[in-house]
């Protein structure tokens, strides 16, 4: 099931220049989906981030419960697609869902109310690791990566930065 997601990303930016450029470029991305509900409500917003996207590249903006039944249909059992999450709660959220990835790539989350900053780019709290190790439970690797440049760091590496 679910043979042609290729990339799964949580990146509070979402499709931004260089990074999924490059990330597109690395997985031969035919179609993006942005998954996030309050996104998939705005009309205006989804625009933006339908003209942000590679040229070529379909890109869709649909709430969890429209990737959770294209999900279930088939509709991502072929191709080469990329999805994003804005935040690791809709990441768990679709996964709580039954929906099973291979691996769930952390690409941006801000940092403050008291976030740790695991790598540049990336920062984390203790509510952010529980949902991941259940993410991770699930039997995906969690992985930590801004550009397909920079080395991975695994979950158990992020969290040794938070608790210390």
């Amino acid at each position: 099931m679910m043979e042609g997601i290729k990339l799964v990303r949580i990146d509070f930016r979402l499709i931004h220049g260089q990074v999924i450029t490059k990330w597109s470029k690395l997985i031969n991305t035919t179609r993006i989906v942005v998954v996030n509900d309050a996104l998939a409500k705005d009309e205006f917003m989804a625009d933006i981030y339908v003209m942000a996207a590679p040229s070529g590249v379909q890109v869709d903006v649909i709430s969890l419960d429209g990737f959770e039944t294209n999900a279930k249909s088939g509709e991502y059992d072929k191709g080469n697609v990329l999805i994003l999450f804005r935040g690791i709660e809709d990441a768990k959220a679709a996964v709580d869902r039954g929906l099973a990835f291979k691996h769930v790539q952390i690409g941006g989350l801000g940092s403050g109310n008291g976030r740790t900053m695991v790598v540049k780019g990336i920062s984390i709290d203790e509510a952010d690791i529980q949902n991941l190790q259940a993410i991770e439970a699930t039997g995906a690797e969690v992985t930590f990566q801004v550009t397909p440049e920079e080395k991975k760091l695994t979950l158990d590496g992020a969290i040794k930065k938070v608790r210390g």
